[in-house]
C-alpha cells in the first residue's frame, strides 16, 4: 500500500483538530518549523491540562524519535484508517504557559503545605512577582517535600506544572485514528532501548 506523505503544516492541521476534540475549551497554538534535516512543531497553551495530558495526544502525530546516547534520528511508522501515513514532524514539544492565578494559586498550595518551614526560615510567602522575576531560585527553604535541597523557585515550578484543571482530556476520533505500528529498531540494537511501541 501506498505510504501518503504529510508535512509538517499538514500535521500541524492534524495536531489542531485532534485538540480541539481532547480539549475543546481551550486555545492551543500550533506552529510547524522546518530546517535542513527535518521539522518540528512547537504546541503552546496557558495553564489549563498539564504537559503530560497534552502529549498523550500529541505523541502520536510525531514521525520521529532521537536517540541521544548515540545521536541518532529514527524512523517511526503510523497507520491512519488503515492507510500507511508519514508525518512531517519529526518531533513535537509541547510548551506551557502560566496566568499570574495560576502562579499564585501555586505558591498558596506550597505555603500551606509546609507552613512550619516558611516559619522556621523566617521566610513570608513568595509573591508573583518574585517568581516570574526568578528571585526565588537563590531562596531555599529547609526540608520541602521530596524536592529537599531544591530551590523555592524550583518547588513552586513542579507545583504548577504538576498540577491540571481536569483529570483527563475528551477521547480525541483524530488522534485515536492513528496508529502507531512500529520504528525502525535501530536504538533497540545500538542505543539506548527506546522502543516507540511496546515490546514484550
Amino acid at each position: 500500500m501506498t505510504t501518503q506523505y504529510l508535512t509538517a503544516a499538514d500535521t500541524a492541521k492534524l495536531v489542531r483538530k485532534a485538540l480541539k476534540e481532547a480539549f475543546p475549551d481551550m486555545k492551543f497554538s500550533v506552529r510547524s518549523h522546518t530546517y535542513s534535516g527535518g521539522a518540528s512543531l512547537t504546541v503552546a497553551w496557558t495553564d489549563g491540562p498539564n504537559v503530560k495530558q497534552v502529549e498523550a495526544v500529541t505523541c502520536r502525530f510525531q514521525g520521529s524519535y532521537f536517540d541521544g546516547q548515540i545521536d541518532y534520528k529514527g524512523s517511526i511508522y503510523h497507520l491512519v484508517g488503515g492507510v500507511p501515513v508519514s508525518f512531517g514532524a519529526d518531533s513535537i514539544h509541547c510548551r506551557r504557559s502560566f496566568s499570574d492565578v495560576a502562579i499564585e494559586q501555586g505558591i498558596d498550595r506550597i505555603f500551606r503545605k509546609y507552613p512550619q518551614n516558611f516559619r522556621e526560615a523566617g521566610i513570608a510567602k513568595p509573591t508573583i512577582e518574585e517568581f516570574r522575576s526568578g528571585r526565588l531560585w537563590a531562596t531555599y527553604v529547609p526540608f520541602l517535600s521530596s524536592h529537599c535541597g531544591d530551590s523555592l523557585q524550583g518547588e513552586i515550578n513542579a507545583a504548577i506544572n504538576h498540577h491540571s484543571d481536569r483529570l483527563r482530556g475528551k477521547e480525541s476520533p483524530t488522534a485515536q485514528s492513528v496508529f502507531v505500528t512500529h520504528d525502525d529498531g535501530y536504538s533497540r540494537q545500538c542505543g539506548s532501548g527506546y522502543s516507540a511501541v511496546s515490546v514484550h
